[in-house]
């Protein structure tokens, strides 16, 4: 069985995802990387700039779905996955545990700010620019899709993740 996590920028789905494969000796799945990896290793800016938003979601529903066609993987899908109504689809058909990350706005900015990769290597999504008005404007639009997906919901807002991890594992696995 699959686990997926679920969750906006920021919230550890990549950093949890790799230690959980790790602990449950499972493939790990990171979606944004394996888009990546398909143009040739560009950034996620990189390829909305020369290829558009829809190329990228395009090749991100492809990705979610052979990920979600597999099994015994952790999967960590990308903030805006489940906003495709085809990603959607392939995420609720599959046999998995799906667990939203949830992470107030205020610790989700912290986080993307101490991450010096997270402004060369992410688009902003609003006119906001990447503020806590924008992770506030997009919460309000993806964290009702995230909780209609999810079996599950774990906040992670002030765990670091060594203690995420067992957490996570004693409370939703």
């Amino acid at each position: 069985m699959n686990i997926i996590l679920i969750g906006y920028r920021g919230c550890g789905k990549t950093t949890l995802g790799r230690q959980l494969a790790d602990h449950l000796w499972k493939t790990f799945v990171d979606v944004d990387r394996e888009i990546c990896r398909r143009f040739d290793n560009l950034t996620i800016a990189k390829i909305w700039a020369a290829h558009g938003e829809p190329r990228f979601r395009e090749v991100e529903t492809q990705v979610t779905a052979e990920a979600c066609a597999k099994d015994e993987q952790v999967i960590a899908l990308g903030g805006g996955t489940l906003m495709q109504p085809k990603s959607r689809a392939a995420v609720e058909q599959s046999k998995a545990v799906r667990i939203y990350l949830k992470c107030n706005a205020e610790e989700l900015l912290k986080r993307i700010e101490g991450d010096p990769d997270t402004a060369g290597t992410r688009p902003n999504l609003t006119p906001h620019q990447g503020g806590l008005e924008e992770i506030k404007a997009m919460l309000a639009v993806r964290e009702p899709v995230y909780l209609a997906v999810a079996d599950k919901v774990f906040d992670v807002t002030h765990l670091p993740p060594a203690d995420a991890l067992s957490h996570l594992i004693r409370r939703c696995l």
